[in-house]
């Protein structure tokens, strides 16, 4: 049996994967982790992804391409993070 892969090993693989299959992935990482109760989000910023949303949806002629959402959201993600530090 060999030894297991270290975490940066796994990290490699991934980062060789399509993008698609990395979304997935991360996707499926972060439903785990709110179902598992490690991540959570505060009502106002719930409040306000139900509300785009819901604006998406009643006017899906005006969306963004997919690498502006792409950007968005990590642009996003990158203003959680230094709240949280």
């Amino acid at each position: 049996m060999g030894n297991p892969a270290t975490r940066d090993e796994i990290l490699d693989q991934i980062r060789r994967m399509p993008l698609e299959d990395r979304d997935y992935i991360e996707a499926e990482l972060l439903r785990d982790g709110y179902e598992a109760g490690r991540r959570v989000e505060d009502p106002a910023q719930i409040a306000e992804l139900v509300r785009r949303a819901g604006e998406a949806l009643t006017r899906p002629d005006a969306g963004l391409s997919r690498e502006e959402a792409v950007a968005r959201a990590r642009a996003a993600v990158e203003v959680v993070r230094a709240r949280k530090s």
